[in-house]
């Protein structure tokens, strides 16, 4: 398709994965980041609302006028009830532990595990880090928390009024990592969701541009071709034109007219098509328009021949056939020379074929260089037929015109000597053609009106 962009699925292909990667990258990026920065808000938060928690449990067992904490009393007993009920934000939890040696007093597992009862303050914080956070967000109220070597955060709220016991929040890691991750899996999610309609719309609107751009290239490319096709028209009805006034010029030395060089030119046409259509499948129609117009130029060598010589009426003398045998060469050396100046080109390549091989013969006697066979250029050997055709079936002031059976009859006897065998079976399924052409061209040339100057 013209002005099509070539391996648009390729092109807009490499678009859209290259989009893709930026927006997943910068979406990763993005996770990353949202990551690290709500890990300290969600903390912070958590923190803060279980520090909230753990001052209002203090009120309540204040409110409460616990008296004796002693493990295994009622109010140890009511004490631990409102421990073990307590639920922090992400698996946190509260446990009172004794103010003189810091052993454990209440534990929301310590039903079901008796031992956390010898656990000690200070077995609860081995191994713990430098307190990191003073004063977390949402109402910590300056409170500080301990990060233990597990990651997990303690904090030692003041003594429980009443009683000789302290009230510590201890915040697991595990359980805030997990909700920060929780939370970014879904803005991973919805980004992703973003990304792909983002993709989806942007290879909708490339694919809208492309479209646009190639058929606005195509209309450009149509426009273009139009106006090349004009031109390069216009320029080989001139160039044919003057080739055919330079060979009717030519041809006018010796008594010829333009209807000679019509005929030679649509016969040889004719003869042409016919003989690329044996040798190749669809024939080569350029090469048959480019030979019909060069086979006007076959003798354009004739305006170096002096006239008394081209134009004797009688029968020329060994010196004399000799001058004239000349003119293929003067002919296709000329074309030869504008075809050094002007560079390799296959009209003027064809042409200097035809000048050169027109009068040339199949069995090797013809002139100017005697080649033989297939060393005769195709197209010398199509135009020497053509000439040869129309000098049979036309009137000469030395001669009358033979019939086009009588020349059919002595083209065919000729094949193997003076003309290839393939172009005269060629001719013989195409003559019936070359008839109805000499008569046509006869007429038109003679119902064309005279043209010169107007008379009173």
């Amino acid at each position: 398709m013209p002005g099509q962009i070539t391996r648009r699925t390729l092109l807009v292909s490499a678009l859209l994965l290259g989009q893709l990667v930026c927006l997943l990258a910068a979406l990763l990026w993005f996770g990353a980041w949202l990551e690290r920065g709500l890990s300290w808000v969600v903390r912070d938060r958590v923190l803060s609302a279980s520090h909230q928690m753990a001052v209002q449990i203090v009120h309540m067992i204040e409110l409460m006028d616990i008296k004796d904490a002693t493990p295994g009393s009622p109010g140890w007993e009511r004490m631990q009830k409102l421990v073990e009920d307590t639920k922090l934000p992400t698996g946190g939890y509260l446990c009172v532990v004794s103010s003189p040696d810091g052993r454990m007093l209440c534990h929301p597992e310590l039903q079901a595990n008796p031992e956390l009862k010898d656990r000690t303050l200070d077995d609860i914080l081995k191994g713990a880090r430098v307190p990191d956070i003073q004063g977390v967000s949402g109402g910590g109220g300056g409170a500080q928390w301990t990060r233990l070597a597990d990651g997990s955060y303690v904090q030692n709220i003041s003594a429980i009024p009443g009683l000789n016991a302290r009230m510590l929040v201890h915040q697991p890691q595990e359980p805030l990592r997990l909700a920060v991750l929780a939370f970014i899996e879904r803005v991973r999610a919805i980004g992703t969701i973003v990304v792909v309609a983002v993709v989806v719309i942007s290879a909708l609107v490339t694919l809208v541009i492309v479209r646009r751009y190639e058929s606005r290239l195509t209309e450009i490319n149509r426009g273009l071709e139009a106006q090349v096709a004009h031109r390069s028209a216009a320029l080989l009805r001139s160039r044919d034109a003057v080739i055919f006034g330079l060979a009717k010029l030519a041809e006018s030395r010796d008594g010829e007219t333009g209807e000679h060089l019509e005929r030679i030119s649509k016969y040889t046409e004719i003869l042409a098509r016919q003989v690329a259509l044996s040798q190749t499948p669809g024939g080569d129609e350029p090469w048959v328009q480019t030979l019909a117009s060069t086979a006007v130029l076959h003798d354009i060598g004739k305006v170096g021949v002096p006239d008394a010589v081209l134009r004797k009426p009688s029968a020329l003398t060994n010196e004399e056939r000799e001058i004239i045998e000349k003119h293929p060469f003067i002919g296709g050396d000329t074309l030869m020379e504008i075809k050094r100046r002007w560079g390799d080109d296959p009209f003027l390549a064809t042409a200097s074929q035809v000048c050169f091989g027109h009068h040339e013969r199949w069995d090797g006697t013809g002139y100017p260089f005697g080649l033989k066979g297939e060393n005769i250029p195709m197209a010398a050997r199509i135009v020497s037929l053509a000439d040869v055709y129309d000098a049979l079936t036309s009137e000469r002031a030395y001669k009358d015109a033979m019939s086009h059976d009588e020349a059919c009859k002595m083209i065919s006897d000729a094949s193997g000597t003076q003309f290839d065998p393939a172009v005269v079976q060629a001719f013989i399924q195409v003559q019936s053609q070359f008839k109805d052409i000499a008569k046509q061209i006869r007429v038109d040339i003679a119902e064309r009106p005279v043209s010169g100057m107007p008379t009173d």
